[in-house]
């Protein structure tokens, strides 16, 4: 199988503070780029109660669909142009810096920025990478197996409730004479028993 080794390739990048002041003038230079980015609230309506208090994003639109960067990502400029944000470990394992452009050149842009190149191959930096990569796509995928499971526990349990009390409605009052303790227990009963099934006796 042929080998073959990346080319050295120069690209310009930012690292993000996680403010909202720092966010802006990176927005306005991927904006100036015609490329499309927000800065966006995980959570809006606690955003509204909580000023400041919410975690907040850089949604940058690529071609791959919109990525989100975080607090201390690095937002880069590809060489066809391209912006895309890329986690400080994988940014440092993967670049190192170029010579400072003139100043007249920096003072120009809307955004104080560093030029890098990619690094030399390092094989045992890429195997590390790929795997915190794969570890943190394993994290999300369990964690969505997890939320999807709950779900589904309580769907199954609104629709045990709802099969009750509709059993109740077309059971009608208690019978004339009947004792209403008991009565009451074994609603109670029925209740706790489609909220909380006893899965032994399926088995």
């Amino acid at each position: 199988m042929p080998k073959f080794r990346k080319k050295p390739v120069e690209i310009e990048a930012v690292q993000w503070d996680g403010t909202a002041e720092g966010a802006t003038p990176i927005i306005d230079w991927i904006l100036s780029r015609d490329a499309t980015a927000t800065y966006r609230c995980s959570n809006p309506e606690r955003c509204a109660e909580h000023d400041g208090d919410t975690p907040h994003s850089i949604v940058i639109r690529t071609l791959e669909g919109d990525m989100s960067a975080t607090v201390d990502d690095w937002i880069i400029r590809g060489v066809q142009g391209e912006f895309y944000p890329c986690k400080p470990d994988i940014f440092a394992a993967t670049y190192e810096p170029v010579a400072p452009a003139p100043a007249a050149t920096e003072a120009a842009e809307p955004v104080s920025r560093h030029r890098f190149t990619v690094l030399p191959v390092d094989p045992a930096a890429e195997r590390a990478a790929e795997e915190r990569a794969r570890g943190m796509a394993d994290q999300h995928e369990t964690t969505a197996r997890v939320f999807a499971g709950l779900h589904r526990v309580a769907e199954d349990t609104v629709t045990r409730v709802v099969t009750l009390h509709e059993q109740w409605v077309a059971a009608g009052p208690p019978p004339p004479g009947a004792s209403l303790a008991r009565w009451w227990d074994k609603r109670l009963a029925e209740l706790h028993n489609a909220i909380q099934p006893d899965t032994t006796k399926e088995k």
